[in-house]
């Protein structure tokens, strides 16, 4: 836990310098719509948790969340309840997840290459749903998902429900990961698949339902993102696995497989939206030469360059991390063996 210890006196830090800057840091407002941010992406990101932990990778969850949103919207537009729109696209995107995982642990192919191909054929499904242009959910009640909460002080919500949905699914993907026989066949598998089968643990059936697990995590993203964003389109989802997965590699987990933790997940997904949210508050007043005050404000063009040095910097750390390990077991059997 030391790694997931120092993300979150980071998170912390990053937190307390943001507010120093600029106050409306806490605003309620800022605070509310951060906790969506962080939900949704957190969501997602767990799912792929599964994945990597035993050793895959899932190109398409991002392209998943897209065609989510798309199908509620085309069922909504036809004149079908919202309900009956969530089943229809939950279930398709399930069964996506049943087909990469059938395709990866059936025919032994490549995670990389099949989920690549899966991103890509799903957002050309999305654009010819929506026929190359936006489907709006217009004012339906389902956007309340995003815009009220449980908890109100007047006419505001405190909180989101899309984080009540996030610290629930954080709670059994905890329960799940942590303390179940399945999380440690997957950590079994993630360290050392031939050993793993070796052992007896059904290695393909365990990566199979990792895939399931992701896809209908992805579905729930999509819910959440279709309530929050309102307009649905073939864009909607592209890249946002890549941001899934720098929030699981920035949270301690290893794409190794086999290393990591949802309480790490948690804390990399709230580190990425909060140095996006930095970009919007962060601020730093000063007097130019002529006596002016002024106020100087990241520019947005650096926000990509940003969150590339952050990502490269967690892959470093980790590899660092393992090298050190890996010295210390080789001294360590050194000293034993003399």
């Amino acid at each position: 836990m030391r790694r997931e210890l120092g993300m979150l006196v980071a998170l912390v830090v990053l937190g307390f310098g943001l507010w120093l800057s600029n106050p409306d840091f806490l605003s309620h407002y800022n605070l509310f719509n951060l906790a969506r941010q962080v939900s949704m992406l957190g969501i997602l990101a767990v799912g792929i948790t599964f994945v990597i932990v035993a050793g895959g990778i899932d190109l398409a969850l991002g392209s998943m969340v897209g065609l989510t949103g798309v199908l509620i919207a085309k069922c909504y537009i036809s004149g079908q309840p919202i309900w009956v729109g969530i089943l229809i696209a939950v279930a398709v995107v399930i069964l996506i997840g049943v087909s990469e995982g059938s395709l990866i642990t059936r025919l032994g192919l490549q995670p990389f290459i099949v989920t690549l191909g899966f991103m890509l054929m799903l957002r050309g499904i999305s654009q010819a749903v929506a026929k190359g242009g936006s489907l709006s959910l217009g004012d339906s009640a389902f956007r309340q998902l995003s815009e009220s909460g449980p908890f109100k002080y007047g006419d505001a919500a405190l909180v989101p429900w899309v984080l009540i949905i996030f610290l629930v699914v954080v709670a059994l993907a905890a329960f799940v990961l942590h303390f179940t026989v399945f999380g440690r066949y997957l950590y079994a598998i993630g360290g050392n698949r031939a050993a793993a089968e070796y052992s007896g643990i059904p290695v393909r059936r365990m990566e199979t339902i990792t895939y399931i697990i992701a896809a209908s995590l992805a579905a729930l993203s999509g819910i959440c993102y279709a309530a929050y964003i309102g307009q649905m389109n073939h864009g909607v989802g592209v890249a946002y696995e890549l941001f899934a997965i720098a929030a699981v590699v920035l949270g301690g987990v290893s794409l190794r497989g086999g290393e990591g933790t949802i309480f790490g997940v948690v804390i990399g997904s709230a580190i990425l939206k909060l140095i996006e949210n930095g970009f919007a508050v962060f601020q730093i007043r000063y007097t130019d030469h002529e006596g002016v005050r002024r106020i100087w404000r990241p520019d947005d063009n650096w926000y990509f360059i940003v969150m590339g040095a952050v990502i490269l910097i967690a892959v470093i750390l980790d590899q660092v991390v393992h090298l050190v390990q890996e010295r210390r077991r080789t001294r360590g059997a050194a000293k034993a063996a003399a």
